[in-house]
């Protein structure tokens, strides 16, 4: 019986993407059912898959062996070389021509493959390779492959090799010119052959894969993109049987993985370096600033100010974290410096030292926040410190990251995108060369996302039922190939936050590849690769609600009060207290404001009245699955209220519970429970927190429920049972619990953006409108500006920005929409607009600003240039002068003075999405009117009453009955107001096509009251379009 392989040295895994059917863990699992004691994974280009296969391959006992495939280019030929780590060094060096080949696009030559051969292992003779390419195509007389070889064989003196690729139906026709030069070069041969999918059966499904990264359809593919035989995992009694007339071949594939010697440092952790001057330790530096802080802040250091600096502190450098907390203060106090808006969200607002760097805005002493919630000696992965940014400044954040720490040392962490039912049938429909048409039919059926276990994929098939009704075969095999693809890699992105600085050159250890979208490097791993790689992630994440408050506040500082220095002082200033502010949160006109705009949250805060930063932490912890479903929220609210006496399971609870009237809202209050109550250290209320809220695979709950229960008897004297009653109401709670650090954070926030409202809207709207709204669409943000008495104009050439701005002309303001929202008008003209104007008239504009024609078109059927010319002369005019659109809406050529609102209102829905100068409920007021409907405002004093009601849907929410009846709860909205309208099964039913459309509706039905939410509702008996 001949020798069996070692190893296969030559598998290749879903992340070189679009390249191999097979996920390193099915590689490692086809290992160990053919007993193949070693694995090499040599992917093209990528090293996306080590991290995963490595794990893979140590858990089932299988030696892991890194490789890579290069593209290589030699005297004007190119082709593939395989690179093999054999240790460390190796793997630095395959890291570094991954990040070269996938950042700066070019093959590797001779001499940069000289400068990393530390470490590496060269094997010549793919069949796709760059010395096949110089056998078969190179001229005789240069002599080249054979020169090839010689400079190989000089930058790896002892550590080269020849591949011999057999399969199954038999060697390649070029073999015998490979065996002439391994033995006229003395090249040790090696038995391989790629590995692209498990069985036979597969090898269409992976020319279909083939087909899609090519972009091609499966016709279209040539031989040269296909393997040449066989690419499955075979039989090693098969694979050996090849090679029985060249044994060294297996010898020669024992001693390459006998000598490679590489474990990846999973679990090491690799500490970012802050410069500190004069030689000041960062430990000393850290302190500095904190106690600097705390002096600012807090004007003097009390006594419980420095034992919880000293206490924090003492726990950040004994646990190496000081550079983080050091790093992100520098890159916040960059961002301030710059006027750009930041924020904290998560647990770090629990930490004084963090409050004290200016890192979060919270106040811990204040709040009662517990600093183990956010780190603690039994805590092993590096704190979380995320950061909010103006989503529309973030990418100067990240440049100064860049800039400060090293553009060799910084990388963006990567997000892999999978594909999901539609793009998985999109792509595969594509290389059958399916028409579109029929792909839309087909995409209609599918979820556009779909999370599962692979392992459970054939119990949450999103294919089965169009696979169940159609009998077409190519139809059934497209729909088995999209289905196979699920969850497979298809490409990276870089990560919306996440951003990693090393301590060392970042390709040391991370290979990068370059994004061309945001022209920045981000590594080749997701957050999970990097934490097990030991990098220490910083998130920076862009959100809108800090980019709005930035622009309102720039300006209110321009409008009002520039005695500030900028934007940021004003935002500081806002004051915490302020009875117009509290009187619009709890009348809850909140559209537009940060977290707190949605339908569900504004009813929760008209529930409890809320007047206050605390009032709405409270509102943002309620309004979450764990309250909503547990009936907490409820009990809350009747408590806030007075409407029920707080009651607690035991007497102790009243001091621990009693700023949230005996309920438990936030996950600070799980802990506070389990140290007070029941004598459990702070780190181990938080393992128990973190046990309660995940998978507790070693059973911690279980021995610290028996100490919890206990030292609950022996501390505070309660009785067994009922320590098991507060148990099970803390384990029922952590599932869905909010940190109150976090809402904290963001309560303030939404203050802040109702302060901003309520005292100056023209201001507020513009910006929210200007960068894109946020729940709602366009059309409830314009409602709103209506419904708060402000002056609406669409674009216009002299008045309008890009986006929305607010003018005083008289000392009323006037908000004109940006000239950005005119269909088809490029940047270069939007530029000129600004530059050049005041226009004079028509013609001034069209000679100093040249518009296209669609464009001169478009902004003259929007009312872009009313005051300089009625739309249809100008038309004309265009016309007559040659700038002529395609768009034949209306005829160009009319010499009536001008449009009607109907003909302006219909032109600015086409070019600009919605209308301005009028709104559908405004048009068709006498005939709402005529029809005997009432306003949303009325609705109140109709309870009771059989009432009809006109509006546009504002937003709405389709759910499941128990009996799995499809209903919805819609957000009706007319001119004063909105009211919320229940649409029960049956209704549903009844008018599910009018309800897909936004209105205007005419819906009839009965007011009822919810004295649950303390708001009446509409219960739909019958829901019509108002046409």
């Amino acid at each position: 019986m001949p020798n069996l392989p070692s190893a296969y040295l030559r598998t290749h895994s879903c992340y070189g993407f679009l390249e191999s059917l097979l996920s390193p863990q099915a590689l490692v699992d086809l290992a160990v059912q053919h007993h193949v004691p070693a694995l090499g994974l040599t992917d093209h280009c990528y090293l996306s898959g080590a991290v995963e296969f490595y794990e893979a391959c140590k858990a089932a006992g299988i030696k892991p062996i890194f490789g890579l495939e290069i593209d290589f280019i030699y005297q004007g030929f190119s082709g593939l070389l395989t690179l093999i780590a054999r240790d460390q060094s190796g793997w630095s060096n395959l890291s570094r021509l991954s990040s070269h080949l996938l950042v700066q696009n070019t093959p590797v030559d001779m001499a940069l493959l000289d400068s990393h051969q530390d470490g590496l292992i060269a094997v010549m003779g793919d069949n796709r390779g760059i010395l096949r390419d110089l056998l078969l195509s190179s001229p005789s007389s240069q002599n080249l492959p054979a020169r090839f070889i010689d400079e190989i064989k000089h930058i790896f003196p002892e550590n080269h090799y020849l591949e011999i690729q057999r399969f199954v139906n038999g060697p390649l026709k070029n073999e015998a010119l490979l065996l002439d030069l391994a033995r006229s070069h003395h090249l040790p041969l090696l038995a391989t052959q790629n590995i692209f999918y498990a069985m036979p059966a597969e090898e269409a499904r992976y020319r279909t894969l083939t087909a899609i990264r090519h972009l091609s359809v499966l016709q279209g593919l040539s031989p040269q993109q296909l393997p040449p035989g066989s690419a499955h995992f075979p039989a090693p009694e098969d694979f050996a049987h090849r090679y029985q007339d060249l044994p060294e071949t297996f010898e020669n594939l024992k001693n390459l993985v006998d000598s490679v010697n590489l474990d990846l440092p999973i679990g090491k952790t690799h500490f970012p370096e802050f410069p500190t001057q004069n030689g000041k330790s960062q430990a000393d530096h850290l302190r500095e600033s904190a106690y600097a802080g705390a002096k600012r802040i807090y004007k003097a250091v009390t006594p419980e100010i420095k034992t919880r600096l000293d206490y924090e502190l003492e726990i950040i450098t004994g646990m190496g974290y000081e550079p983080i907390f050091l790093i992100v203060e520098d890159i916040l106090d960059h961002a301030r410096q710059l006027g750009i808006p930041t924020s904290s969200r998560g647990s770090a607002a629990s930490s004084l030292v963090a409050h004290c760097l200016d890192i979060t805005s919270p106040d811990p002493l204040a709040l009662n926040l517990y600093f183990e919630r956010f780190l603690n000696p039994a805590r092993k992965k590096p704190p979380d410190i995320d950061t909010d940014i103006d989503s529309s400044r973030r990418d100067e954040v990240i440049k100064y990251v860049f800039d400060a720490y090293g553009n060799d040392r910084v990388a963006m962490v990567a997000t892999v995108n999978r594909y999901r039912p539609k793009s998985a049938l999109g792509d595969v429909a594509k290389a059958y060369g399916l028409s579109p048409e029929i792909v839309r039919q087909l995409s209609k059926r599918l979820p556009s996302s779909f999370g599962f276990k692979r392992e459970n994929v054939v119990d949450e098939d999103p294919f089965r039922s169009l696979l169940q009704e159609h009998t077409i075969p190519m139809l059934k095999n497209i729909l088995n190939d999209a289905r196979a693809l699920l969850d497979m890699p298809r490409h990276l992105s870089v990560h919306p936050g996440g951003i990693v600085i090393a301590p060392f050159p970042i390709t040391d250890l991370v290979p990068l590849v370059h994004s061309n979208t945001l022209g920045i490097n981000h590594a080749q791993y997701d957050l999970e690769g990097i934490e097990k790689l030991g990098l220490v992630k910083i998130d920076l994440l862009g959100i809108r609600g800090l980019t709005v408050l930035g622009e309102v506040a720039d300006r209110i500082r321009s409008w009002h009060l520039s005695e500030y220095k900028d934007g940021l002082e004003v935002l500081a200033k806002i004051p915490s207290e302020d009875d117009a502010t509290a009187q619009m949160l709890c009348s809850a006109k909140t559209i537009g404001c940060f977290q707190i705009e949605s339908p569900g949250m504004r009813s929760t805060l008209r529930e409890i009245q809320a007047r206050s930063v605390k009032d709405i932490m409270a509102a943002l912890a309620l309004y979450r699955p764990g309250p909503l479903r547990g009936g907490l929220r409820d009990a809350f609210v009747r408590r806030f209220r007075g409407e029920e006496e707080v009651t607690d399971i035991h007497e102790s609870l009243s001091s621990l519970l009693g700023e949230t009237l005996g309920v438990i809202l936030y996950q600070e209050q799980v802990l506070r429970i389990a140290h007070e109550l029941g004598g459990l250290s702070l780190a181990e209320a938080d393992i128990l927190r973190r046990a309660m809220s995940h998978f507790d695979p070693g059973g911690v709950m279980v021995t610290l429920q028996r100490k919890f229960v206990q030292n609950a008897q022996e501390r505070r004297n309660v009785p067994p049972e009922t320590a098991e009653r507060i148990w099970e109401m803390m384990a029922a709670f952590a599932g869905y619990g909010f940190p109150k650090a976090h809402a904290a954070s963001y309560a303030r926030l939404g203050w802040n953006s109702a302060w901003c409202k309520t005292h100056y809207p023209a201001e507020f709207m513009a910006a929210v409108l200007g960068f894109g709204g946020g729940y709602y669409s366009q059309r409830v943000y314009l409602m709103e500006a209506r419904r708060l008495g402000l002056s609406l104009h669409g674009p216009h050439i002299n008045h309008s920005n890009h986006r929305f701005r607010v003018a005083y002309p008289k000392g009323q303001p006037k908000l004109y929409m940006g000239l950005n929202q005119v269909r088809d008008l490029t940047q270069r003209t939007i530029s000129a607009i600004l530059q050049k104007r005041p226009f004079n008239s028509l013609e001034d504009f069209l000679l100093r600003v040249d518009p296209q024609k669609r464009e001169a078109r478009h902004l003259l059927m929007c009312g872009a240039l009313e005051g300089l010319v009625s739309i249809p002369k100008g038309l004309a005019r265009i016309e007559h002068k040659g700038h002529t659109g395609q768009m034949q809406l209306f005829n160009p050529m009319t010499q009536e003075d001008d449009w009607t609102d109907e003909q302006k209102f219909e032109a600015q829905r086409q070019i600009l999405g919605v209308s301005l100068d009028s709104n559908p409920l405004e048009l068709m007021a006498d005939r709402i009117h005529s029809l005997g409907a009432i306003t949303t405002l009325e609705a109140e004093s109709r309870v009771g009453e059989n009432v009809l009601v006109a509006g546009m849907r504002q937003t709405w929410r389709r759910t499941r009955t128990r009996s799995s009846q499809m209903m919805a709860y819609l957000s009706l909205e007319d001119l004063e107001g909105s009211l919320l309208v229940l649409i029960t099964p049956k209704v549903y039913q009844r008018y599910y096509q009018d309800l897909q459309e936004a209105g205007p509706f005419l819906v009839r039905g009965i007011i009822e009251m919810d004295t649950e939410r303390q708001q009446v509702r509409l219960v739909a008996n019958n829901v019509s379009l108002l046409r």
